[in-house]
């Protein structure tokens, strides 16, 4: 913990008092392994991207936000001019920036200056720890937008942390068959159930056909990846149905890993990577709010700000953990 100057909104930004800041496998991996492929931390850097909190200032050019307003805040920042950019990718903008990530500081601290174009508003009542998830939220709601889910198809999720189990409320909400889902750590298992699943499974020591056998015998329609590893990676593929697809959303520290292109051909599975979240936290904020995703379900552990090493050890030992956060306050005079 250090104190450092307050920061202050420059033209087209706010300055936001985070109320309370969701720790992400990315935020581990960074906690953990200082990097995640090319993303490499070279000096002092604040965490936390997945956030929610009140506007304490506004900069020179903002009209879309007002000091008191509670808001969610989307981390990705876009350069806005690329091709990607004019085509609506900007989740994939060759030169993002990202609130939390080398080097653009997020949201563990009293005071952070983000875009006001990354704000969004929080529905009068709102709870903040639903607010907290939007963010990850948005995430579920690309990932299943991207794998074409059509209402009653099955659905199998591999990995049943934050990620794979709003997969879960999300396929629900779009109107899925059959949603099930894997994991080794039975508590989450639990609360998958709690969410909506047709059956869970505990993966641990079992190959894809053992999985299958007590799911979908003949293969699911969509399978999503939300973990991360090779191994795991070759499961989804095994477990789709042929002509299946696969949504590869787990993120794992290494930039390149291992895929069996004979398995994707021989099932001609279409396998779609997913990057982030793009143009889904309106969609997100109104799952939360309305309760269509049961988000208060994932929040297992509750730490302040003076305790974010604690929160680290504890979201990555597991045990009960799965979504973890860290609550800030405002520092005293910030009139909010």
């Amino acid at each position: 913990m250090e104190d450092r100057p307050a920061p202050s909104p420059g033209p087209g930004q706010i300055l936001v008092a985070p109320r309370l800041v969701g720790i992400c496998g990315s935020d581990l991996h960074y906690y953990q392994d200082g990097r995640i492929g090319d993303w490499r931390i070279l000096r002092p850097h604040v965490l936390g991207h997945e956030f929610t909190g009140v506007v304490a200032e506004v900069g020179p050019q903002v009209d879309s936000a007002a000091v008191g307003d509670r808001i969610a805040v989307e981390p990705i920042i876009p350069c806005g001019g690329c091709g990607a950019c004019r085509r609506g990718l900007y989740n994939v903008c060759p030169y993002i920036r990202f609130t939390g990530s080398p080097h653009t500081d997020g949201a563990l601290q009293e005071l952070v200056a983000v875009p006001a174009r990354g704000a969004h508003h929080l529905p009068a009542g709102m709870p903040s720890t639903l607010g907290a998830l939007v963010e990850p939220t948005s995430i579920a709601v690309h990932a299943v937008r991207r794998s074409g889910l059509r209402p009653g198809e099955t659905v199998m999720i591999i990995g049943a942390g934050p990620i794979g189990l709003l997969i879960l409320a999300a396929a629900r909400a779009y109107g899925a068959g059959a949603v099930y889902s894997t994991d080794l750590d039975q508590s989450r298992l639990d609360i998958a159930a709690e969410l909506g699943a047709a059956g869970t499974v505990d993966a641990g020591g079992l190959e894809a056909a053992e999985i299958l056998e007590r799911t979908e015998p003949s293969g699911v329609d969509v399978a999503f990846e939300a973990v991360g590893s090779p191994a795991t990676l070759e499961t989804a593929l095994r477990v789709v149905r042929p002509g299946g697809r696969v949504a590869a959303v787990g993120v794992n520290i290494e930039g390149r890993i291992p895929f069996d292109l004979m398995l994707a051909q021989s099932k001609e599975a279409t396998v779609l990577p997913v990057y982030l979240g793009r143009d889904a936290f309106p969609e997100a904020i109104e799952l939360l709010s309305s309760g269509r995703i049961a988000g208060h379900l994932l929040v297992t552990h509750r730490f302040p700000l003076e305790k974010a090493a604690e929160a680290m050890e504890t979201a990555s030992v597991g045990g009960g953990a799965v979504k973890v956060m860290i609550e800030t306050s405002p520092p005293s005079g910030a009139g909010i």
